[in-house]
C-alpha cells in the first residue's frame, strides 16, 4: 500500500489490510468511535467492544505496542505536523509492513481475471463477453483523450472541397449575395463545372426583380444550363438517352430502335463501348429469351423501345385492370381512350357505355355505328341503355367487382 500521505493521518474508513499488524491497529484505532457512537452506558457498547476484542484475535501485545510507538513518533501522528522529516518516522513503519508476510493475494487488473473461476450461465456468456469487450473499447478511448490524441472518429473533410466552396463565396461577393442563404443553398448543388461556367459566363441574377428572388433567377439559370447538356428534343426516351450518351449516330439509331425488347433490354444493359455495336447486336439476337417471371424477361418479342417505355413509366392506373366509361354519346371519348391504352401497353379492356338506346344514338348522330366498328376492332365492349346509378342491379355488370382499376363519368349536357 506505500507510506500515508505526507502531514495526514491514515484514513478510518479506508482499512489497512495484509498482514494481522495492521488488522490489530485499524481494530484498536475503531474502539473509540464505536465507543462514541454506542454510548457508554449503551447495552450494545460491550457487544461492539467484544467484537473489537476479536477482530485483534491472538496477536502479540508486545508487537502492537511496539508498532504504536512507532505511529506516536511518526510526525504524521500529529494533524497539524508540518512536511519536516516526515518521510523519517513513515520509514521504519514500512519497513515493518513489508518485513511481515502478506495475507492478501494481489487484485486482478482485469476483467477477465475477475471472472476467471466465476462460473456464468451458457445463455448469458454472450452477453458477457460483449459487455466487457465494449468496455475495453470505451476505456481505450478515454486513454486516447487523456494522453492528447485525436478522437477514434471525426468529421472527414474533404480537401477537394475546399476550391468549390470558395468558389462559391466569390460569386456571392461579387452579386452582393454575401448573405443570402437561399442564393448559397443553389450553388451549394452546383458541381465544380457549374460554378466555373458560371463565373465565366458573367452571369448575374437581377437583384431587383419583382416577381422572383435572386436565388429563384439563380435556379432557374442552373436548371437552363443542366438542360443544354441532355439531349435535344421535346421527348426523351430510353434509347434517345443511350444514343446520347455513346454519340450513336442516325444510323445505329434506326437500327437499335428496329430490335424487340429482348435485344434491346440486352444491349442497353451490356454495352460498354469497347465492341463494336454491330456485334453486340449480332450476340443479343443469340441470347436465350426464357422467361423467369420477371418484368426484364417478358413480353420479349415486343418492339423495343415501346415495351421498355411501359416498364419505365410510373402507373397510377392498373395496367391489368378493366376501364369503363359511363355517359358517352357519340362514343368518341372511348375511342381516344381504347388507343390511349394500346398505346401504354394496358392489357385491359374498355368497357364504353351510352345513356340512350342505339336507334336513338343513330339519329342523333351518324357516325355512332363507325364508332362502335373501331371499338370492337380495339376489343372493346360496348352497351347502351346504361344508368350509372343503378349498375348495382344490371346483370351486364354482374361479376365485376373490383375489376374496374379506372372508371370514367361523363357529365351530361344540356342539349346544344
Amino acid at each position: 500500500q506505500g507510506a500515508p500521505s505526507r502531514g495526514r493521518r491514515p484514513s478510518r474508513t479506508q482499512p489497512l489490510s495484509g498482514t494481522p499488524q495492521r488488522r490489530a491497529l485499524e481494530a484498536m484505532e475503531a474502539i473509540p468511535d464505536a465507543v462514541e457512537i454506542l454510548g457508554e452506558d449503551d447495552a450494545g457498547a460491550a457487544e461492539a467492544l467484544a467484537g473489537f476484542e476479536g477482530a485483534v484475535g491472538d496477536v502479540d501485545e508486545e508487537e502492537v505496542a511496539q508498532l504504536e510507538a512507532q505511529l506516536a513518533a511518526s510526525p504524521c501522528a500529529d494533524e497539524d505536523g508540518g512536511d519536516e522529516d516526515a518521510g523519517e518516522g513513515v520509514e521504519p513503519l514500512d519497513e515493518a509492513l513489508a518485513a511481515s508476510p502478506a495475507d492478501d493475494e494481489e487484485e486482478p487488473d482485469t476483467d477477465e481475471e475477475h471472472l476467471q473461476g466465476v462460473e456464468v450461465e451458457a445463455h448469458l456468456k454472450d452477453a458477457v463477453e460483449g459487455s466487457l469487450r465494449l468496455k475495453r473499447l470505451l476505456s481505450r478511448d478515454d486513454d486516447d483523450d487523456a494522453r492528447g490524441k485525436p478522437a477514434a472518429k471525426k468529421l472527414k473533410v474533404d480537401p477537394e472541397d475546399a476550391p468549390r466552396k470558395a468558389r462559391v463565396r466569390q460569386l456571392l461577393l461579387k452579386w452582393g449575395l454575401g448573405g443570402d442563404l437561399v442564393s448559397k443553398h443553389v450553388l451549394d448543388t452546383c458541381n465544380m463545372e457549374e460554378l466555373e461556367t458560371l463565373h465565366k459566363s458573367g452571369y448575374m441574377p437581377d437583384l431587383s426583380g419583382y416577381h422572383k428572388t435572386p436565388a429563384e433567377l439563380l435556379a432557374k439559370y442552373c436548371a437552363e444550363q443542366r438542360e443544354r447538356k441532355l439531349p435535344g428534343g421535346s421527348a426523351c426516351d430510353s434509347l434517345s438517352a443511350f444514343k446520347f450518351r455513346w454519340k450513336l449516330d442516325l444510323k445505329l439509331d434506326k437500327v437499335l430502335r428496329a430490335l424487340c425488347h429482348k435485344d434491346l433490354r440486352y444491349i442497353l444493359n451490356n454495352y460498354d463501348g469497347a465492341k463494336a455495336m454491330e456485334e453486340c447486336v449480332k450476340e443479343a439476337a443469340a441470347e436465350d429469351g426464357e422467361f423467369d417471371n420477371t418484368t426484364a424477361t417478358a413480353v420479349p418479342d415486343g418492339p423495343g423501345v415501346q415495351t421498355l417505355g411501359r416498364f419505365n413509366r410510373l402507373e397510377l392506373i392498373d395496367p391489368l385492370a378493366d376501364a369503363a366509361v359511363f355517359g358517352d354519346a357519340n362514343l368518341t371519348f372511348s375511342i381516344q381512350l381504347a388507343r390511349h391504352r394500346k398505346a401504354l401497353g394496358h392489357v385491359g379492356r374498355v368497357v364504353a357505355t351510352t345513356f340512350e338506346e342505339l336507334p336513338t344514338l343513330r339519329e342523333r348522330y351518324a357516325e355512332v355505328d363507325e364508332s362502335i366498328k373501331v371499338l370492337e376492332e380495339h376489343f372493346a365492349e360496348v352497351y347502351h341503355g346504361v344508368d350509372c346509378t343503378r349498375i348495382a342491379i344490371d346483370p351486364r355488370f354482374k361479376g365485376m367487382e373490383g375489376k374496374l382499376g379506372a372508371v370514367y363519368y361523363n357529365f351530361p349536357h344540356s342539349g346544344a
